[in-house]
């Protein structure tokens, strides 16, 4: 029996689409796939979940959304690309293995608003599922894109993670990128995904209880959660960062490295912002390859720490403002802090733990980019890749006293990089062993690892190593 909460979110969320194909229900999962012009890709990620263990396939329903926007917006092609998906999914030639269904979401009158796009296509796909799944248990809701690949474990290690742990609302998926046709593409995406591994890293070494990566190929809750956090955000690009920001706020957001998904580095240009705007932007040299300074994280560190430690007395307008670094006590000013933070103190029990959850509730992972962003309009504050990591290293916390720093003697790669990466002229106090015993100092738990830094891909690799180093001694 649905819940009483989850029939009012239906009856609040109804959708003028509906499932095109008859469907089962109470299904223990659902993945929901939004697909607008994915002729070429779908095919071969349906294979991919086909791939997973029968006892997991007979539980999950796979669930299309068919997109578009209405004819002005939308490109012919694409939409000829839709209606050819149209007929594959008419025809049943996708596994038979598969629960499947799919939503019309791209003919006349059900096409999706163009501001709303991937956002509304996977919000519609999420909520209609919540009518077919089993409600007796906790029913799982994985998002997953069209071209993107999966393993044979997929499903098994989403569910047992939510299994094993009862306290996590969400869940970051490993990922990694698949390979791109050409050097350039696989260079472009070598430096986005070290970009968003170095922003995760930034925020927790500064104890932010947002650091987890947003990925809406890479992502999945339970369904219970879905609607506590009032269902997907129906905007075209960015649906992922600002669903996973409201899931966090409910409770915390996990890792889970048992799988690995695999998203396309393909240029796109069907949503404004995300992997495939980055990377035409990489390859095009429109966008520097370039880093937030990780002094910028020490500072956001600061403040975390003065949070995290505070007493109840601690938490008026005027001891956060008094206690801050300078520019966060500027940053709050212009985010209206003075303004609604006594009001919401008002409205906290009083005591510590409430008040910093409404700290941390408020100065959330959008106030915190925007933070971030403030910060960097500072001269030095953005910088080119390889040259960061040297003086990153104290926030990576990816190394052991003991070990042998990969550039010792090493002269980093330059080529095609913007900017001066001449480490050691500008850093010279921070480089090589010395970062490590700075580092130490900060980092009482260290795991074994090393990166090398002679190459973006090289660097690239211990990254993702050391991601799922981090995960497992967490877990």
């Amino acid at each position: 029996m649905i819940p009483a909460n989850v029939q009012k979110y239906i009856l609040k969320n109804v959708q003028k689409q509906c499932l095109v194909a008859p469907a089962g229900s109470e299904f223990r999962n659902t993945i929901v796939i939004p697909a607008f012009a994915e002729f070429e890709f779908l095919p071969r990620t349906l294979g991919k979940i086909s791939d997973n263990p029968p006892e997991c396939l007979r539980d999950t329903l796979v669930i299309i959304v068919l997109n578009n926007p209405p004819p002005k917006s939308c490109d012919p092609a694409k939409f000829a690309d839709n209606i050819k998906t149209a007929e594959y999914l008419k025809s049943g030639k996708y596994p038979s293995n598969l629960n499947l269904t799919w939503i019309d979401a791209f003919s006349p009158g059900l096409e999706i608003p163009p501001d709303k796009g991937v956002g509304m296509a996977r919000k519609i796909g999420m909520d209609i599922s919540l009518r077919r799944l089993d409600w007796n248990g906790n029913p799982l809701i994985l998002s997953l894109d069209a071209d993107t690949d999966v393993e044979a474990n997929y499903i098994d290690a989403v569910t047992d993670f939510f299994r094993k742990d009862g306290k996590c609302v969400g869940a970051s998926i490993y990922f990694e990128h698949m390979e791109g046709e050409g050097e350039s593409v696989n260079l472009a995406i070598s430096r986005y995904e070290i970009l968003m591994r170095y922003f995760v890293w930034g925020l927790e070494y500064a104890g932010s209880p947002y650091a987890y990566h947003s990925i809406g190929s890479a992502m999945a809750f339970p369904a219970r959660d879905y609607v506590a956090a009032g269902g997907m955000k129906p905007r075209d690009g960015g649906e992922d960062f600002y669903f996973l920001q409201s899931l966090r706020k409910i409770g915390p957001i996990g890792s889970i490295t048992s799988t690995t998904v695999r998203p396309s580095p393909r240029i796109s240009d069907r949503v404004p912002f995300g992997t495939g705007p980055r990377i035409k932007e990489f390859i095009e040299g429109k966008s520097a390859c370039e880093l937030y300074n990780p002094e910028i994280f020490s500072t956001l560190k600061d403040l975390y720490d003065f949070i995290d430690t505070a007493e109840i007395s601690s938490f008026s307008m005027e001891s956060i403002m008094k206690s801050v670094p300078s520019e966060v006590g500027i940053f709050l000013g212009n985010e209206g802090f003075c303004d609604v933070w006594p009001g919401i103190l008002k409205n906290t029990p009083d005591t510590a733990e409430k008040k910093r959850l409404a700290f941390n509730t408020w100065f959330d992972a959008l106030k915190t980019l925007r933070f971030i962003h403030f910060c960097e309009k500072q001269p030095g504050n953005i910088m080119p890749l390889l040259e960061i990591f040297t003086v990153a290293a104290p926030m990576l916390g990816a190394f052991t006293a003991n070990m042998a720093v990969a550039t010792t003697n090493a002269t980093p790669k330059t080529d095609g990089l913007p900017g001066n990466c001449e480490i050691r002229k500008k850093y010279p106090a921070m480089a090589n062993l010395e970062a490590v015993k700075v580092l130490i100092s900060k980092h009482p738990q260290l795991s074994n690892a090393v990166l090398d830094f002679s190459s973006e891909s090289a660097l690239l690799q211990g990254m993702r190593k050391i991601y799922i180093q981090q995960t497992m001694s967490s877990n």
